[in-house]
């Protein structure tokens, strides 16, 4: 983890992270994409890394996959409003796959790099409860051990008293309704209940 200067603000955070150019995600990004929503939320949401929309708004999971997600946190009974949204790393990369721009997996250089900025996410907004979004971020917060399709759902104490779950990207639901949608169906109440028990725990959500 790079070092960094003491920051008086999460906004402060913020603004140096928009400049960051650690990494070489620097010269293939548009934008730098920051966590967003409540800045002392209970609940932190952390996914892998920006999609093409993030890139080019600036803020995390927008598009058909943040739009998904934004209905499972409404079926759970919260909003976006009350939750603090990130990724493992702040900007996009990407590879050139069939002639179109594909979202590749961060390399371990970048996960460092961007792990200074997640860290202090964690200092100023200071959840209690962490639920990841996907493997690559389960791995990346939690354990590289984690088998997500066999504990998902399953609580994780981290240092510092915080607890974590990890549970399915939407964008892997809208992929797997296009082969299997019974099954699609079923993994996203599965995640649903996910979001649900990570608000209750967090003290958003009354039992």
């Amino acid at each position: 983890m790079l070092p960094l200067p003491l920051y008086q603000s999460l906004d402060e955070v913020r603004s140096e992270a928009l400049k960051c150019r650690a990494c070489g995600r620097a010269e293939s990004r548009h934008l730098v994409v920051f966590g967003s929503g409540a800045p002392s939320a209970p609940l932190m949401l952390i996914g892998e890394g920006p999609s093409e929309a993030d890139d080019i708004g600036g803020d995390p999971f927008t598009g058909p996959a943040g739009r998904y997600l934004d209905e499972l946190l409404a079926d759970a009974g919260i909003d976006r409003s009350q939750i603090w949204l990130t990724n493992v790393v702040k900007c996009r990369a990407w590879v050139m796959r069939h002639g179109r721009r594909q979202n590749r997996a961060p390399r371990a250089t970048e996960l460092r790099a961007c792990a200074s900025w997640l860290s202090l996410e964690f200092e100023w907004v200071n959840p209690k409860v962490i639920l990841t979004i996907g493997a690559p971020a389960a791995h990346a917060v939690i354990t590289p051990e984690l088998r997500l399709m066999e504990q998902r759902g399953e609580w994780h104490q981290l240092p510092g008293g915080r607890l974590a779950m990890a549970t399915l990207q939407p964008a892997y639901l809208m992929r797997l309704r296009e082969t299997d949608e019974a099954a699609s169906r079923r993994l996203a109440g599965d995640v649903r209940d996910d979001i649900q028990a990570a608000a209750i725990r967090a003290g958003l959500l009354e039992i």
